[in-house]
């Protein structure tokens, strides 16, 4: 799906307040993360744009996954020191989600499936990677990994990939000649795949390049509710 000519890449804009809007108006007490309620909101919004598209297709449910890789450095144990080098991550992928075409998507629901997939990186998980019998944990991320090429490839089930950037400290980062006035990416676009920044000003905004088939792009940057926090382009 790398080069495809037929996707759209959007740059939205979620300033510290609207993040915050976000989480109390879908905090059922569990206090979603930033992280949680943006994947949650552009996973919601997209999901919806692609079934506006594909409304023609029938189905009685919108199905769907999220993959997220997640930083292992304090999930290993003892952790490693943050500036340990290396491609310290892991994927957390998340189990297929099925909702009645009848219900809304909840975005506190999206969110509690996100922390629970990537909550599943932890120290036991990282253990069953390390230790003697890690040839069993390979396996098992191997296993997890088919499932979803399977299901992406032969089923159609679109994948959601979201990868966050927001603690990198890119904005204090300093070569010398001043730090950065803007942090953006040039990766080569890749459909249904959505790249969390931080803001510069250091509010708690979100800044998201999201990339989508150029059909479901045209829905999602006019969904009503994801305009109530985000705006395109600021």
């Amino acid at each position: 799906m790398l080069g495809e000519r037929d996707i759209v890449t959007r740059r939205m804009v979620l300033s510290g307040k609207s993040v915050s809007e976000l989480r109390e108006s879908n905090d059922d007490e569990n206090k979603y993360t930033r992280v949680e309620v943006v994947t949650a909101l552009i996973w919601k919004c997209a999901l919806e744009a692609e079934a506006a598209v594909e409304s023609a297709g029938g189905g009685c449910e919108y199905a769907s996954m999220m993959w997220h890789p997640v930083n292992i450095r304090r999930r290993m144990v003892p952790p490693l020191p943050e500036n340990a080098i290396g491609n310290l991550w892991q994927p957390a992928v998340s189990p297929l989600v099925e909702i009645e075409r009848s219900k809304a998507i909840e975005v506190k629901d999206l969110a509690q499936v996100v922390r629970e997939t990537i909550r599943k990186i932890d120290g036991d998980y990282l253990r069953k990677l390390e230790g003697e019998d890690n040839e069993l944990g390979f396996n098992e991320m191997l296993k997890s990994l088919s499932e979803v090429v399977f299901l992406v490839a032969e089923k159609g089930i679109p994948c959601y990939s979201f990868s966050s950037w927001l603690r990198f400290g890119f904005y204090e980062t300093q070569f010398g000649w001043g730090k950065p006035t803007w942090v953006c990416t040039l990766g080569v676009p890749t459909r249904n795949v959505a790249l969390l920044l931080p803001t510069k000003c250091g509010d708690g905004g979100v800044e998201a390049w999201v990339t989508l088939n150029h059909l479901h792009m045209a829905h999602f940057e006019k969904n009503p509710y994801l305009l109530q926090f985000a705006s395109f382009d600021p």
